[in-house]
């Protein structure tokens, strides 16, 4: 065997023994029962900054009619900014996602208006994140930000109506 041949298996057992240093039993039971936090650990820092809303039309009733309505609806956690690992750690800090509706009978509106239409507002609070993510082996940190919206926790859903002529 040539010496370059030599060197290529000393290599190979070098890498070969830096890695069964790392990969202990114990951390191999940890890898399998949590992905995420098996190599890091993670801090999750929220700062509120304003309430958002979104407003859906959910019915247009003409005078003197009625009108059966059967709806759901939900207010779902939005994270901007994050990969798919992170966006799971910050998800975890947020509320659950809020549902809405049920049966309801709409009316039309009173004399002299032509039609009531029913509005659904979903409100989020929204604000930014900070994950702090530590090596467990290393200590080394990385930091990643970006913007959250959760269901508020003040009124997530506001149900109103509207005469108009």
């Amino acid at each position: 065997m040539n010496r370059k041949g030599k060197l290529g298996i000393a290599l190979t057992l070098l890498v070969a023994i830096g890695i069964t240093i790392y990969i202990t039993p114990e951390l191999v039971k940890k890898v399998k029962s949590s992905p995420l936090h098996a190599l890091y650990t993670y801090n999750v820092t929220k700062s509120f900054t304003e309430v958002s809303d979104e407003t859906v039309e959910v019915a247009s009733v003409p005078m003197g009619e009625l009108k059966k309505l059967d709806t759901v609806d939900q207010t779902d956690v939005k994270i901007e900014g994050a990969s798919r690992n992170i966006e799971k750690v910050v998800a975890e800090s947020l509320s659950e996602p809020k549902k809405y509706g049920g049966k309801s009978t709409l009316n039309g509106p009173d004399q002299g208006f032509k039609v009531r239409k029913f509005y659904h507002t979903k409100q989020y609070d929204k604000g930014e994140y900070t994950v702090t993510r530590t090596n467990r082996i290393t200590g080394k940190e990385k930091e990643y930000t970006g913007t959250y919206y959760e269901p508020s926790v003040q009124d997530p859903f506001i149900s109103w109506s509207r005469d108009y002529k």
